[in-house]
């Protein structure tokens, strides 16, 4: 009877291993985005290699070894990184290296990549923001008796071609020049009392309260002064060629500003306006909308708002967001909105903490996993992901790893203050595998060489799966 049974086992044993490996290797396949492969008996050639050989799983047997291949030299440039830093790795949910990834640290701009999806998740990439021109009296002959009340709907890309069309990188916006043509259409040539401009959607906080002083009125400046009638980003000056916040002029009354723009442009093209422009909030009984001009899609605003790390109009989404739920639109509002909205989709939220929209405030923490689990999963990563810089391309990857193999095959949000160091996006890698990563190192040395280290570890992953040739996996063929 044992013979018997003995003589049994060692066949049920071998079919067993062979069926693991299989499920093992279609399981890979799937997870890589790859089919698992069969081979043909094409021009007569037959298979030599027996049922149970290892040629028979490739894909399992190449992992494990580009896995370890990448581990290795990873960790030896993440050993080199100064002070606290993450790092995480992920092809298709599956982790393929990481260090520290549950550790929660200061992420600097990558935060707008949980803004991006929270605002996508709660508003979907087709919505639009308006602003509204409303009046207490409709138009009688041409005449408007009383006040012209532009209200403002949380628009962020509301702009004059001036300002919008100086940036290296062409984005579409709401132009003032156009609903200033909508008025004059209408029919109005009159307008007895003035042009008002109302904010009142959005509290009146010109800049989130907890932000470094230098951030706000310096020649550090990182963002216009919030509003929800925000006419070039806020600011009344600017500098034709540079981009940076730093040499712009902040308006002291956002409203006001967008206000006297629309009637400059109304008076050129034949508007008699008898009073001045200003700003306020319009009464209950201004119920006659003259015009309306619509935004630009969400899904644009947030490849604006990450293109060029946009920190106001991150901002200005964020109170919107706010303003969505309860009114007055507040910051502070929409940050709560933010983390309940990435709980309730599913992912891990341990040790985050949520300061602003941009990554401006030290006080904000996330982890690397979190990063790349926002690229890698759920229902709008893919929109994120191509909303994102590209190297030697466009936006803040522009002039990143250009003449390496890496160039245009990284998507990327950077992430820079003092003593912080970030990038986090995805990797088309030589072999066309897709990896999504996170990189933020928290410090107190030099940036240059923590740039250049993250530089080394994308260039590792490009190079994505290193293992034994596939050919050397492949079933033999017997000619």
């Amino acid at each position: 009877m044992n013979f018997v049974i003995k003589k049994f086992v060692a066949p049920v044993v071998l079919l067993t291993i062979a069926v693991f490996a299989w499920v093992n290797a279609v399981s890979l396949d799937n997870q890589s985005g790859k089919n698992a492969q069969v081979f043909s008996d094409q021009n007569d050639s037959t298979l030599s290699t027996s049922l149970f050989s290892a040629r028979r799983v490739p894909v399992f047997l190449q992992a494990p070894i580009a896995d370890q291949e990448l581990r290795i030299a990873a960790e030896k440039i993440v050993a080199q990184l100064p002070g606290l830093s993450c790092v995480n790795v992920l092809e298709d949910g599956r982790v393929i290296f990481e260090q520290l990834s549950n550790e929660p640290v200061i992420p600097a701009s990558t935060q707008k990549l949980l803004t991006g999806i929270a605002l996508l998740e709660n508003f979907g990439p087709e919505h639009r923001f308006s602003t509204r021109v409303i009046s207490q009296n409709q138009p009688v002959n041409g005449i408007l008796e009383g006040d012209l009340w532009v209200v403002g709907g949380g628009d962020p890309l509301l702009m004059t071609a001036n300002y919008a069309e100086r940036y290296k990188d062409p984005f579409p916006y709401t132009n003032i020049q156009d609903l200033a043509l909508k008025i004059v259409s209408s029919g109005i040539n009159q307008v007895t009392g003035a042009v008002i401009g109302d904010e009142s959607l959005f509290d009146d906080m010109r800049f989130v309260d907890t932000w470094p002083e230098r951030f706000r009125y310096t020649d550090q400046k990182q963002s216009g002064p919030l509003s929800a009638l925000s006419l070039n980003a806020g600011f009344v000056r600017w500098d034709p060629v540079k981009e940076s916040n730093g040499f712009n002029t902040p308006a002291e009354d956002p409203a006001e500003y967008a206000a006297s723009v629309l009637e400059e442009i109304l008076k050129d093209n034949g508007i008699t306006i008898n009073e001045t422009a200003k700003s306020g909030v319009s009464p209950d009984d201004a119920y006659f909308e003259i015009a309306r001009i619509d935004s630009p899609e969400l899904s644009e605003m947030i490849s604006k708002m990450l293109l060029g790390s946009d920190n106001t109009t991150a901002e200005v989404l964020l109170k919107g967001l706010s303003a969505r739920n309860e009114l007055p639109g507040t910051s502070k509002a929409g940050t709560a909105i933010v983390v309940e909205s990435l709980k309730d989709s599913g992912y891990y939220m341990e040790g985050v903490e949520v300061a602003d929209a941009s990554g401006l405030d030290y006080g904000n923490r996330v982890t690397c996993r979190l990063l790349t689990e926002l690229l890698d999963e759920g229902l709008y990563s893919p929109n994120l992901k191509k909303s994102l810089p590209i190297t030697g391309k466009n936006g803040t990857l522009r002039k990143r790893l250009v003449d390496t193999p890496a160039e245009g095959r990284v998507r990327g949000k950077t992430g820079s203050l003092n003593g912080v160091i970030s990038l986090a996006g995805t990797v088309d890698t030589l072999f066309d595998r897709n990896l999504s990563f996170a990189f933020v190192t928290n410090f107190d040395s030099e940036k240059s060489r923590i740039k250049y280290l993250h530089d080394q570890l994308l260039l590792e992953l490009i190079q994505y799966p290193q293992g034994p040739p596939l050919e050397l996996l492949e079933p033999l063929v017997e000619e």
